[in-house]
């Protein structure tokens, strides 16, 4: 079957109890800027395609996610926004600062990786690569063990990525890279400080479009 995309991209950040207000807004400001940058959009013109899904998700508990949605009407409501250019970024960087935020609650890594499979299961794109962004600031809490969502998806042919916001846990990368990536090419990146996400997350977002393997750390 041809591929409609190079890639389908879920970006599911962290919005449980411990995000504050304050990086909450930090947190999607990153995400949209990252979404129009330039940079971003020159590593999708490395693809053969030249175009990718995505999509953003927020998430707590484990049965406890919310996507960003946008469209003219409540009934457009697109879930994938195909990606080629700055026009076409636009509408999901938009929509991310203005989703209503979710009541916060616990930290459930394992939900989010889960939901974000069911996602990409239910695409009506078809890609060759098939990735899940996950960032957070803490360590699973709630729902199944990590490493059994973990080792589904991978199994399903899905590759893992992490973000480890460190401010109060300066070792959630390493926990990042133990139980939470995995897959082809996974890697895990940290923001030492909140006003570093959003530069971690462009670097992210090109390293995940490029294809690029980071050099194993550890």
């Amino acid at each position: 079957m041809a591929e409609d995309v190079d890639a389908l991209l879920v970006l599911a950040a962290d919005a449980s109890g411990s995000i504050s207000d304050d990086r909450e807004r930090l947190q999607r400001a990153g995400y949209a800027a990252a979404l129009r940058n330039p940079r971003f959009h020159a590593a999708i013109r490395t693809g053969r395609l030249g175009c990718i899904a995505v999509c953003y998700v927020e998430w707590s508990n484990s049965g406890h996610q919310m996507l960003a949605r946008y469209g003219p009407a409540p009934r457009f409501t697109p879930i994938w926004t195909v990606i080629s250019d700055a026009a076409s970024a636009e509408a999901l960087a938009a929509a991310i600062p203005a989703t209503p935020r979710m009541t916060p609650g616990y930290t459930s890594i394992s939900g989010a990786i889960d939901y974000s499979v069911r996602l990409i299961a239910a695409a009506d794109l078809v890609a060759v690569r098939r990735v899940i962004d996950i960032s957070g600031d803490g360590r699973n809490n709630d729902g199944r063990d990590v490493v059994l969502a973990r080792d589904a998806a991978v199994a399903a042919g899905i590759t893992i990525n992490g973000l480890a916001m460190l401010d109060t846990d300066a070792e959630l990368e390493i926990y990042y890279r133990a139980e939470v990536i995995g897959g082809p090419l996974a890697f895990a990146m940290a923001a030492a400080r909140a006003e570093d996400f959003a530069e971690a997350v462009l670097r992210k977002l090109v390293t995940e479009v490029a294809g690029i393997a980071l050099p194993r750390q550890g």
